[in-house]
């Protein structure tokens, strides 16, 4: 998928940069229902949903211990609120969505939240050491590559490992009610998944949580992780730590027996009497990260089951995590802005990738998380409780769009990002990047030089402005 994410690179010009680097998310064109000026007229690609009830349990999910799952309720769970702002709403009902796909069901959904692939085409990558560690891009890398963009939609939260289903899990496949001029007729097969089995006189009980495929969906899901930058900056000041001591001790301090305090929460909340994840974003200090790499068509999985000990996961994300999941890794600094042997580290490296709402840098790669910030006592990482501890978001259900043009992001979707203080988003590239996929169907680098004119007058058509709402 990687000539895919190339089509993000910003390529647009000096005056449209100009126009909406000021701007935000534009609100009316959020809600809208009408066709979006200069919309393309190849649109092949539909816009996403839901999955169906079906689907989830066939890939592994007892949907009932979902947190949070769109549509839920009679379609009122999390209709509006985070991510949603304001009056939007976070989907709509779209009887398209299982005439498109059958695996779907009808909440087509209008959040659209942006991130930054972590795949060795970010900025500053191949930069480093010369470009030797920096994957294998660099080497036919004549110019340094700007980030690619990931737009996905969170339609659910696991806040702990028991939603993926223990077995036995038993359906009917094969079955043919009319067929061929409605006469054919099958009653198809009734098989069951973790069940046990009594083969050659020996009793089996095959692993829990199989999917339809052989497959347990927990360890497909944890081969991918989405990072999580939880603000730090709290009331009692700026906190070094999560409010967790199972994290503590996991990733940083084993000896721990308390939680230091102040420290930033990792655990939901109830806000108007509505749950909010702990991941949701205005919980956030900088977009997402998410680790797509991990590829086994290219290798990029480090799949080697001849290795000592072998290393046997051959999962591709949009190959066999077919339910767009991700493991939630957090990580946080382990210093504040100002401190004096991490002060320069944290500079350095926003003044390349700019700086988060708590003054700390934007982390793009994996090298500037463990190489930089890790290996220098300077940051941590770490996953939640799996079994629900900590209270939070331990995995996400959040398909990426595997092409967000052609009619992918739908004219009344919006965009889900971080914002500053100051009601400007902290990635105004990746606004620009969005209203062009909404409004053309392409890339900014597609457009022609009349479309970028267009991009640059639609947006203020639309109501963009800098206000903090």
């Amino acid at each position: 998928m990687k000539s895919i994410r190339k089509l993000a690179y910003l390529f647009v010009s000096v005056s449209i940069v100009a126009a909406l680097m000021l701007l935000v998310i534009p609100n009316a064109m959020a809600q809208s229902t009408t066709s979006a000026v200069g919309g393309s007229s190849n649109n092949f690609n539909p816009p996403p949903c839901d999955f169906n009830d079906q689907f989830y349990a066939d890939n592994g999910i007892d949907v009932t211990q979902l947190i949070g799952r769109f549509g839920d309720n009679n379609g009122t769970t999390r209709l509006t609120g985070p991510p949603a702002r304001g009056n939007e709403k976070n989907y709509v009902a779209d009887t398209n969505c299982s005439v498109n796909d059958p695996t779907r069901r009808n909440f087509r959904i209008l959040a659209t939240t942006g991130g930054n692939s972590d795949d060795n085409n970010s900025p500053f990558t191949c930069t480093f050491n010369g470009g030797v560690n920096g994957g294998p891009n660099c080497a036919n890398q004549s110019i340094l590559e700007p980030e690619t963009f990931e737009f996905i939609s969170i339609l659910a939260f696991l806040n702990s490992q028991n939603p993926f289903v223990q077995g036995p899990y038993t359906r009917n496949v094969g079955f043919i009610n009319g067929g061929l001029e409605g006469v054919q007729q099958n009653p198809g097969e009734n098989i069951s998944i973790g069940a046990t089995l009594n083969l050659d006189g020996q009793t089996i009980t095959e692993a829990p949580g199989q999917t339809l495929r052989g497959f347990a969906m927990q360890d497909i899901v944890t081969n991918f992780e989405a990072y999580a930058a939880i603000k730090q900056t709290t009331a009692k000041g700026f906190a070094l730590n999560p409010c967790s001591l199972q994290m503590i001790q996991n990733m940083q301090n084993p000896n721990a027996t308390s939680v230091p305090m102040p420290c930033f929460p990792v655990a939901d909340s109830v806000v108007n009497g509505q749950v909010v994840s702990d991941v949701a974003t205005p919980n956030l200090r900088q977009d997402w990260r998410f680790a797509t790499n991990r590829n086994a068509m290219d290798g990029s999985d480090n799949n080697a089951p001849f290795a000592t000990p072998p290393n046997s996961a051959p999962f591709g994300y949009f190959c066999d995590d077919l339910l767009g999941m991700w493991i939630i890794t957090y990580f946080w600094t382990t210093a504040p802005p100002n401190d004096a042997t991490c002060g320069p580290i944290f500079t350095a490296i926003g003044n390349k990738n700019g700086f988060t709402t708590d003054g700390t840098p934007i982390i793009l790669t994996a090298f500037e998380l463990n190489d930089e910030l890790e290996a220098n006592s300077c940051g941590a990482e770490g996953q939640e409780d799996l079994s629900g501890g900590d209270g939070g978001a331990v995995f996400l259900i959040c398909p990426a769009l595997p092409d967000p043009r052609a009619g992918a992001i739908a004219s009344n979707a919006f965009l889900d990002q971080v914002f500053n203080a100051n009601g400007i988003p902290q990635n105004p590239v990746l606004t620009i990047n969005f209203l062009s996929l909404q409004i053309f169907g392409k890339f900014p680098n597609e457009l022609t030089s009349a479309q970028k004119q267009q991009l640059s007058s639609a947006a203020s058509s639309q109501g963009i402005s800098v206000a903090t709402q």
